[in-house]
């Protein structure tokens, strides 16, 4: 099947949620994906654990809070300045993680 762009939106990993995502979201290193409200509820415990699959998240960028529709600003500068092969890299992980996402 091929990617779709548009038609799929990711929806919060939280069992008793799974709403669209928009706004603001909070990513994990397992590869889940919450809401701005489940996320800033279930993270600001510690040790943090993922309430999608109960993985340990006490690495600084375990857990990370990420702008869903980024200004263009920061779209401009956000890998400026770095290596053809690590832009494709930092791609190539993003499109895993969507892939995993919406199957």
């Amino acid at each position: 099947a091929a990617m779709s762009l548009g038609d799929d939106a990711l929806v919060c990993n939280f069992s008793r949620c799974r709403a669209r995502l928009s706004g603001f979201a909070w990513v994990t290193a397992c590869s889940h994906v919450f809401c701005d409200q489940h996320g800033s509820g279930e993270f600001s415990r510690t040790p943090a654990l993922c309430p999608a699959c109960r993985s340990a998240l006490a690495g600084k960028l375990d857990i990370v809070r990420t702008q869903l529709c980024p200004s263009e600003e920061y779209k401009a500068m956000v890998l400026a300045g770095l290596k053809p092969e690590l832009v494709l890299d930092i791609a190539a992980r993003a499109l895993a993680f969507w892939t995993y996402q919406v199957a």
